[in-house]
């Protein structure tokens, strides 16, 4: 490689900025994605659909059926069953102001 080529793909580079708010934008999508997805827990929660599978509970089915730990499935259901009765946290959340560990944490 060239010392022309060498600095070619800097050139290509997107500037920090750029990078700033990429990163920016899709820490907000993923905030509001994970706030479907409890959403989707809660519903899924409140039908006793883990129970077509046989678990006993919601958290046991989720852990299975998406690869996380028990412990992780059950603050994801935990948290999701309390944000119905928090509507400006849920607000905040649903519009990516929030991630969920700061939710998780405001729901303790």
């Amino acid at each position: 490689m060239t010392a022309k080529n060498a600095s070619t793909p800097a050139a290509r580079q997107p500037s920090i900025e750029d990078l700033d708010a990429a990163i920016c934008r899709m820490s907000r999508d993923i905030n509001v994605a994970q706030y479907r997805l409890l959403l989707l827990i809660r519903e899924f929660d409140d039908r006793f659909g883990w129970a077509k599978w046989s678990f006993r509970s919601c958290a046991e089915w989720l852990a299975w059926r998406c690869g996380i730990t028990l412990s992780a499935a059950r603050e994801k259901v935990r948290t999701a069953q309390a944000l119905r009765g928090l509507p400006q946290i849920s607000g905040a959340f649903a519009d990516g102001r929030l991630s969920y560990s700061k939710v998780r944490a405001l729901t303790r």
